[in-house]
């Protein structure tokens, strides 16, 4: 599965670019478009020229360039995961991903690199700004179009971490316990600021037991804008970003979106519209859904998203100012709804 491929940025060439595409490759230059946003992985657009002068442009994702990233992306099996879903998730999905021309990973170091597509995406989107209205259909469409029954797609459940795996609860535990008290600073002052690290653990494993015993489908695990590409019209997005790929209720995902994709004024505005839509879109079945339940799940999801606020004080670059405002616009918007359906009343 390793092979030999590019561990880095600099050790692509022309040469074996032309070997991966079929065509002959000249030149390239590169452009970093991953910093600041919390991916676990050095992201970079390659701008080719080809033999008759001709330009195309794609994507190379790589493992991340730190070596703490890396063993702690290997304990958890997230970048072997990704690889795994472009190959053989990705094709039988009716959601819009990406193309992939090539995927490689190195099971002894965790180290990988995916060529894709470059989507021509609006580079207005930002996901401390939050989305508008219509981008928040659109995401709730295509959100419902990737929920397939996990029975559908139960031949890959080995490359499929479910939600009630005890690694994503001991992962939670330890980036509450490394982050919260950093990102308690960060949030407007509330009662549950008081909460210790240990307090907020239990809440969150709890809620994530909660939902871990719903009916499971496909999920991405990390929908919110930074891994979502617009037109420039907004009337379609692809997902990217598939480390989180996951089996659960698909409340996790549609929850984890709302609590990480809109300002909480918008949140609290559009939340019943954006819930119905979703909703209209489910496949008629003989199980009716319960509403009320169902928004009550919603609403616990975003504890894994308040998880993943506290996971950035762990894994993201806080040298860097983004990665601060990412993750108090993460952790004010998880807090408020949970606080809204009742969770930390």
């Amino acid at each position: 599965m390793a092979g030999d491929f590019p561990r880095r940025i600099d050790d692509l060439s022309p040469g074996w670019v032309t070997s991966v595409l079929g065509e002959t490759i000249i030149d390239l230059s590169t452009e970093n478009i991953g910093a600041g946003k919390g991916m676990m992985g050095d992201i970079y657009r390659l701008h080719l020229v080809r033999e008759d002068r001709t330009q195309q442009t794609i994507v190379a994702k790589f493992s991340a360039d730190r070596e703490d990233l890396r063993i702690a992306a290997k304990r958890a099996g997230i970048f072997e995961r990704e690889v795994n879903f472009y190959r053989h998730i990705a094709p039988v999905l009716k959601c819009r991903i990406p193309k992939c021309f090539g995927s490689w990973f190195d099971a002894d170091t965790a180290e990988f690199l995916i060529l894709m597509e470059s989507i021509d995406a609006d580079p207005s989107v930002d996901q401390i700004k939050g989305l508008s209205f219509e981008q928040a259909l659109t995401v709730v469409g295509e959100l419902a179009a990737l929920h397939i029954p996990a029975i559908e797609v139960e031949e890959f459940g080995e490359f499929v971490m479910p939600a009630s795996s005890e690694a994503r609860r001991t992962n939670q535990r330890l980036f509450v316990a490394n982050g919260w008290e950093k990102l308690r600073d960060l949030v407007p002052q509330r009662h549950y600021n008081s909460l210790s690290p240990d307090e907020m653990a239990d809440r969150l494993v709890a809620g994530i037991d909660h939902l871990a015993a719903q009916p499971y489908f496909l999920l991405h695990g990390d929908a919110r804008p930074d891994n979502l590409l617009f037109s420039r019209d907004s009337e379609s997005v692809a997902l990217v970003d598939w480390q989180g790929l996951m089996f659960g209720p698909r409340e996790w995902d549609l929850g984890y979106f709302l609590a990480q994709g809109l300002r909480t004024e918008d949140r609290r505005q559009w939340i019943d519209k954006l819930v119905d839509h979703y909703i209209s879109l489910i496949p008629k079945t003989a199980v009716s859904i319960d509403r009320k339940v169902f928004m009550t799940n919603v609403g616990k999801a975003a504890w894994f998203s308040f998880g993943v606020a506290c996971s950035l004080f762990t894994v993201g670059d806080t040298s860097l100012g983004k990665t601060i405002e990412l993750a108090a616009s993460m952790g004010e918007r998880s807090l408020s709804l949970l606080y809204d359906v009742g969770e930390l009343q």
